[in-house]
């Protein structure tokens, strides 16, 4: 059990420092783009669809950090009147409706991922569409899990232990 929590701490580091490095590249990105075209030149063209896909992971990576810590959006009036029991019984719904939602979008974004794989086109820089998407099936997979084991067990909310 020791092992498996030292793996997990390792994957939220690594979680974590995806995010920050893809924030970092959005900002980096966004003073190069404004230098350049204060100095007069035109700037690098494919700055901009980059860093639309930029954005795209950095929402995706945070959606997977927010069911981490579950800071996700949730309407929990019943968990502030209802008793424990209730409490419990509503989590296993709302966590296990959540899990087959994410898991459904994670097969139907795989397929379209794939039809992309199938159909190849540039996203920039020959980098092609379907590396750029693949975040999509990937980050709804590990919210689906996520939501599943939440189902399961009610773990703490908003601990350094998830973080």
């Amino acid at each position: 059990m020791k092992a498996v929590n030292l793996l997990l701490r390792a994957l939220y580091k690594l979680e974590d420092a995806a995010l920050v490095i893809l924030l970092l590249a959005l900002l980096g990105m966004g003073l190069v783009q404004i230098v350049a075209r204060n100095a007069g030149f035109s700037g690098f063209i494919w700055f901009d669809t980059a860093s639309r896909i930029i954005v795209l992971w950095l929402a995706l990576f945070g959606a997977m950090r927010a069911s981490r810590l579950q800071n996700h959006i949730s309407i929990d009036l019943i968990s502030h009147y209802g008793t424990k029991k209730t409490q419990g019984i509503i989590h296993f719904i709302t966590s296990i409706s959540a899990a087959i939602i994410c898991a459904f979008s994670a097969w139907y974004s795989y397929l379209f991922v794939v039809s992309e794989y199938d159909y190849p086109s540039a996203a920039f820089l020959n980098v092609p569409t379907w590396v750029c998407e693949s975040i999509i099936p990937f980050s709804l997979a590990i919210i689906s899990l996520r939501f599943l084991c939440y189902s399961l067990s009610l773990p703490p909310k908003n601990t350094e232990e998830a973080a």
